[in-house]
């Protein structure tokens, strides 16, 4: 038995972007949390022909981004802004951000247009904006859509897909100890142990309310867990069906060989944190498990599961 659950309720002359109404889901937005398997269940996607993998683009769905932009949170200057500032190069080397997927003089010329085309018709100036960032680095790759893996496309879902109709929602879920575990471990994250299980609660909370908003069959509940270790068959037919792929053979191949327990560190998490540190972790993740599931969280990993 799993414990993923489905969750129910153009760019350029040259190649234009998949329409709504595309033979396919597309374009794929995975998120989750951070340190829950959405970079693994990217590559696992874009092994499939039609997918390029998107590292984190986040200007569509992270605060100020936008749907912040559409929902009148931000402005259109500040959002450009930003564009052109800490989302083309950010982190702790600087090496993610925008010009992972696209040259600076064709950012700034997408910028220009978005910006003289924003006033007339918001909703399909942000539609053309998305796809001209992102899908020159796919048609490069020879793949007609992608697969992004920001971490708030899930908390972002119900604009994102009433600007993407064809789009498919994947939202990575992991046991919120190993989340924090993991973040505490991770150098340029937090050592706050406050801070990082902070991180996970908020992104569930964020995430339940987003699901619920989705109409069925838009996005789909996978846990890490399930992917690598518990349930791997059927949480691979899950996303296999979820994205309609033909011939998964491509896929096949690279989840049996890289898709593995030891790389998720599956229940391992006591051990990558202090005593004291894992202490604190197991009683703030039983309260705050017991309360979402009073709250309808019906998604969350099991804590029998995942001991």
């Amino acid at each position: 038995m799993s414990y993923a659950s489905d969750t129910t309720r153009p760019a350029d002359a040259d190649a234009p972007a998949p329409a709504a109404d595309s033979a396919f889901p597309a374009p794929v937005f995975v998120g989750g949390s951070a340190r829950s398997g959405t970079h693994a269940i990217g590559r696992l996607i874009s092994a499939d022909p039609r997918y390029h993998l998107v590292w984190e683009s986040r200007f569509h769905c992270a605060a100020g981004g936008l749907t912040d932009l559409l929902a009148g949170a931000t402005d259109l200057d500040t959002f450009c802004e930003r564009v052109l500032g800490y989302w083309w190069q950010r982190g702790l080397r600087r090496d993610a951000g925008l010009h992972r997927v696209i040259g600076r003089q064709a950012l700034e010329e997408a910028v220009r247009g978005f910006r003289a085309a924003y006033a007339g018709d918001p909703h399909e100036a942000t539609r053309a904006f998305v796809h001209a960032v992102l899908d020159p680095s796919a048609r490069a790759a020879g793949k007609p859509s992608w697969v992004d893996i920001s971490g708030p496309n899930v908390p972002s879902a119900a604009p994102l897909h009433d600007l993407f109709g064809s789009a498919r929602f994947i939202h990575m879920i992991r046991d919120g100890r190993a989340v924090t575990a993991a973040i505490l471990r991770k150098r340029d994250m937090s050592d706050d142990r406050e801070q990082a299980f902070a991180h996970w609660l908020r992104r569930v909370e964020r995430s339940h309310r987003a699901l619920e908003a989705l109409p069925p069959g838009a996005a789909i509940t996978i846990s890490l867990e399930d992917l690598a270790a518990h349930d791997r068959e059927e949480s691979f037919r899950r996303v296999i069906e979820f994205l309609e792929i033909d011939d998964p053979g491509p896929m096949r191949d690279y989840f049996d060989r890289e898709i593995r327990p030891e790389r998720a560190h599956i229940g391992e998490w006591r051990e990558r944190v202090s005593p004291a540190d894992a202490r604190w972790i197991e009683r703030r993740y039983r309260r705050a498990a017991r309360r979402l599931r009073r709250e309808g969280v019906t998604w969350l990993p099991g804590s029998e599961r995942t001991a």
